[in-house]
């Protein structure tokens, strides 16, 4: 499958605010999910990731916290992100907002006109 890059841009926060309501997780995790779910078509750079939880954080939507020494990962410590109530309601609004977006491109792409 060809994925614009581009278009991603717009939706990393909703994606990572989505990922995040299920259970906390750690950066790489984050970014296997995605590649995972989208069958390799994105692939979540960790720059553009770290950058997108910081800024999710600024905006209190999203809390890190560290957690326990992992002996699978050779003892080190993992960053988690957890989702924190204003996060579920950003989520919800752009849930909301998504539903009537993609009723018009659907309508407009789909030839319902």
């Amino acid at each position: 499958m060809d994925f614009d890059k581009e278009m991603l841009k717009g939706y990393i926060d909703v994606i990572l605010l989505s990922l995040l309501q299920d259970k906390p997780m750690y950066g790489y995790e984050i970014a296997k999910k995605v590649r995972e779910v989208s069958g390799g078509a994105m692939d979540l750079k960790e720059a553009t990731l770290y950058m997108a939880l910081k800024r999710l954080e600024k905006q209190s939507l999203v809390e890190a916290f560290w957690g326990e020494d992992d002996e699978s990962s050779g003892g080190g410590r993992r960053k988690y992100y957890r989702l924190l109530p204003e996060g579920q309601t950003r989520l919800q609004e752009n849930q909301r907002s998504w539903a009537v977006f993609r009723n018009i491109i659907d309508t407009l792409l789909g030839g319902d006109r």
